[in-house]
């Protein structure tokens, strides 16, 4: 058994959970990211007079930085470092934040948005990979529960901050401090978040050795004289066209697709939901309100995760959550114009898009090789994030050209069965590869 082998079957040690708990703070700069556009929508739309196909642009833009984040940053991780990648992906995030607090335009803060969003994207794909290779097999489906939580943990403490600071000091200052609290979090990863041992072991940077000792002593390990042998495949991977070599190249559309599908009609119901209620009611504050319900459904999402984890396959959640989903968005829709049933359906929204949001982090690392994590990864979140581009856009349009907001709360159900068929695809090719090839690197 080899050191990473040793290290995955093992209990984890306190370094590694606090490993974990920075890339938490670090997923909660994420939620607070996206989150404060949804919640500030409604002022800026009266302050600015902003269209819906305007504000829809306006949602998008984030989520261009961060498919641009996934797709171009991500993979330097498996040249640069996983550290020194988040470190830099970490500071572009909170530039583009503190810019936004002196956007003077839409168009400005459009462009501020998407440098945040940049820096969120290139950070989040590969943290995704991080927590992965620092959590234990045994409790890797619970620690991306408690991981994935950060999420809507940081989009409801943005609401917490927007509900009482926008009525009294405007849009802007939420957004001041959501940049602060992103600049206090890139302190403590600067101080705290160690290196990938999967990184050091199969890249060999300068100083590898006395690296991975630094990091096995920390985990009351004992120090190695040696680096062990280097697989002769690992040379050559960590390249885009690894992803579509030979029977590969299927299964990466269709985990792109599934992702995909799944992202869109969850950054539809976080991104909209606020100012749809809002519009719906004529009560800002309802907005906000519902938002926050929607996002600590997802929090429970991440706990009901973390401990379904212990008895069920990771792909089966998420294979039935997908369903489940579909069909929450779809009652959603019909209650929509009942707001005390729709606030009670809108925290089971918040948890079963939760749950398969866990389900894609925790399933998807292993189905790639240690020297190509970080390039898959990063390019499944940011092809699915260009998807999602298209989704607060799309739901622009739809108002624009007078659809109710309940029909496309049904309408955004169909892109979650989409993703649910995709993954049985991959699941069914890797169980395929895996029984022929016996490879390590396809089970999960």
């Amino acid at each position: 058994m080899d050191i990473l082998e040793d290290i995955e079957h093992s209990p984890m040690s306190r370094f590694q959970v606090r490993a974990v708990a920075v890339a938490t703070a670090l997923m909660i700069v994420d939620g607070i990211d996206i989150a404060i556009a949804a919640y500030a929508a409604p002022a800026l739309s009266r302050s600015w007079n902003l269209d819906p196909v305007t504000l829809g642009f306006l949602l998008s833009s984030g989520l261009v930085g961060m498919a641009a984040g996934s797709l171009f940053l991500t993979p330097f991780s498996d040249r640069i470092g996983r550290r020194r990648l988040t470190l830099v992906a970490l500071t572009i995030a909170s530039v583009g934040m503190i810019l936004s607090v002196f956007a003077a335009d839409v168009v400005q803060l459009m462009a501020f948005r998407v440098l945040a969003g940049l820096g969120i994207g290139g950070m989040i794909a590969n943290n995704n990979v991080f927590v992965s290779e620092y959590s234990s097999e045994k409790r890797r489906g619970t620690i991306f529960g408690i991981y994935t939580m950060g999420f809507p943990i940081g989009a409801t403490l943005g609401g917490l901050i927007a509900s009482p600071l926008i009525p009294q000091f405007g849009w802007r200052s939420v957004f001041t401090v959501c940049a602060g609290i992103s600049v206090l979090v890139l302190l403590v990863a600067w101080r705290y978040l160690p290196e990938s041992l999967d990184y050091l072991l199969s890249r060999r940077p300068a100083g590898a050795l006395a690296s991975v000792n630094s990091i096995m002593v920390k985990m009351g390990r004992p120090a190695i004289s040696a680096l062990p042998p280097q697989a002769a495949d690992l040379q050559e991977q960590g390249r885009i066209k690894e992803l579509f070599t030979g029977r590969t190249a299927a299964r990466t559309l269709l985990l792109w697709l599934g992702y995909g599908m799944m992202i869109a009609s969850y950054y539809f119901a976080t991104t909209w939901t606020p100012k749809l209620m809002a519009a719906a009611t004529g009560d800002d504050a309802l907005g906000v309100t519902m938002g926050l319900i929607i996002n600590m459904g997802g929090i429970a999402g991440g706990i009901v995760f973390g401990v379904l984890a212990f008895f069920v396959k990771v792909r089966h959640l998420l294979f039935w959550g997908l369903l489940v989903a579909a069909a929450a968005y779809v009652i959603f829709g019909l209650v929509f114009n009942q707001t005390p049933v729709a606030i009670l359906v809108g925290v089971g929204l918040g948890v079963i898009t939760s749950v398969n949001v866990c389900g894609f982090y925790a399933a998807t690392p292993t189905l790639f090789p240690a020297a190509l994590r970080g390039t898959g990864i990063g390019w499944m979140i940011g092809i699915g994030r260009l998807v999602s581009i298209v989704s607060p856009i799309l739901v622009g349009y739809l108002l624009a050209g007078g659809w109710a907001a309940e029909n496309i709360f049904i309408l955004f159900a169909a892109p979650l069965v989409i993703s649910a068929l995709s993954m049985a695809g991959v699941w069914a090719m890797s169980g395929r590869e895996s029984a022929r090839e016996s490879s390590p690197a396809l089970v999960h």
